[in-house]
């Protein structure tokens, strides 16, 4: 009550004993209800139109709140206000509100007048929908005649690759004939003139043999490569866990080691590809890993796996002589070694299989080293998950 008697006494400040708007209208009906009613719903309208921005600016979070946008929103707020009083004047004839509010809506009025003229010519450059859609149509054709060049482009690319792994492929081919009548006539010259040779010619014989015996590995190993870039994928589910318990036993079983090799392998998950391209990814990470631990007393192998959202993670760590990662960009590259042929012994094509091969998949091959601990990890993508038999 004390409030309302507060309200009332701040009001009767402005009270001059005005006639109300209501006598005016000879209290008419017709007429007083028609002028509330168009100032009430103008300024519920007025009110409405601020709270909509509002909810514009929090929707649309790259638009700008700039001093423009408010001082409109005041503007409209303004006008809303008078038109309320002009409803309470019909009654009540608080014309010193009225007259202090529109002095108000008038301040706003011009200010907002001001920053509109200012803002103009930045206004003036927006685009019009035409021109939006000129520019649209710009780009949908740009995009469409780069689709085209990429298309075009991406096939001569894939034509220059065919010809050229055809061309590698045959060149490898062919070179095999000379290698192998330099192996068969070096064995042959040794078996039937080794007396005549002498110790100096056996020892030149014998480098002539390694040389073409090395060139044969190598000429192997472009082989392999060129297959790989011609050769189709069967996807099938694969059990990780035998391919690795298979690859490991055929190299315990092989001539090339007589050491112990120690397989820790965790439960991996089956993924989906080709059986026989993943062999030989399997195959050659855990040759590499006994090739580059011979010199250890026993050869340790730890395989492991990550599942993620989209991918499966294969990890093979070797504890042997390790490399320099500053050098690790050139170890899935064709002929690329990080060890001398005295250290250990090989082609430098296996890595560069595995990459090819797992690329082929849609993953991705990386490597660590850590002092002597190697990692080689490859990705897989998880089209499904099956659990290992």
């Amino acid at each position: 009550m004390d409030g309302i008697l507060l309200l009332n006494s701040i009001f009767e400040i402005f009270n001059n004993n005005y006639m109300p708007h209501g006598a005016c209208y000879f209290w008419e009906p017709a007429t007083l209800w028609s002028n509330v009613l168009g100032d009430g719903v103008t300024a519920f309208s007025y009110y409405m139109i601020p709270g909509l921005l509002i909810y514009f600016v929090n929707k649309r979070k790259d638009v700008e709140v700039n001093a423009l946008l408010v001082a409109f929103a005041i503007f409209i707020i303004a006008c809303g206000t008078v038109h309320v009083m002009m409803i309470v004047n019909v009654w009540i004839p608080y014309y010193d509100i009225s007259g202090i509010l529109k002095i108000i809506m008038a301040m706003v009025s011009v200010g907002t007048v001001f920053m509109l003229w200012k803002s103009m010519p930045e206004l003036i450059n927006i685009p019009s929908p035409a021109a939006l859609q000129e520019a649209n149509d710009e780009i949908k054709s740009l995009n469409e005649n780069l689709e085209d060049k990429v298309k075009h482009r991406t096939k001569a690319l894939e034509e220059m690759n065919s010809e050229l792994e055809s061309f590698s492929y045959s060149i490898s081919h062919d070179l095999q004939i000379p290698v192998r009548a330099i192996l068969g006539f070096s064995a042959m010259l040794e078996e039937d003139h080794i007396d005549q040779l002498g110790e100096e010619g056996s020892r030149k014989l014998q480098n002539i043999s390694n040389s073409a015996l090395k060139m044969n590995e190598l000429i192997q190993g472009i082989l392999e490569f060129s297959r790989l870039g011609r050769k189709d994928k069967t996807d099938s589910m694969i059990d990780m866990n035998l391919l690795f318990n298979e690859s490991v036993n055929e190299i315990k079983t092989g001539e090339t080691t007589q050491k112990v090799i120690e397989l820790n392998m965790e439960e991996l998950p089956s993924v989906y590809g080709d059986e026989a391209m993943m062999k030989q990814v399997v195959d050659n990470l855990l040759s590499n890993a006994v090739k580059y631990s011979i010199n250890q007393e026993s050869i340790k192998i730890d395989v492991s796996a990550e599942i993620s959202e989209n991918e499966i993670t294969y990890f093979v760590k070797d504890y042997g002589i390790g490399f320099d990662e500053k050098y690790k960009h050139k170890m899935f590259d064709v002929f690329q070694r990080l060890h001398d042929e005295n250290t250990v012994k090989g082609s430098g094509v296996g890595l560069a299989i595995v990459n090819r091969i797992i690329v082929k998949h849609f993953g991705r091959v990386d490597a660590h080293s850590d002092g002597n601990v190697t990692t080689i990890e490859f990705t897989m993508p998880k089209k499904k998950l099956l659990k290992p038999a």
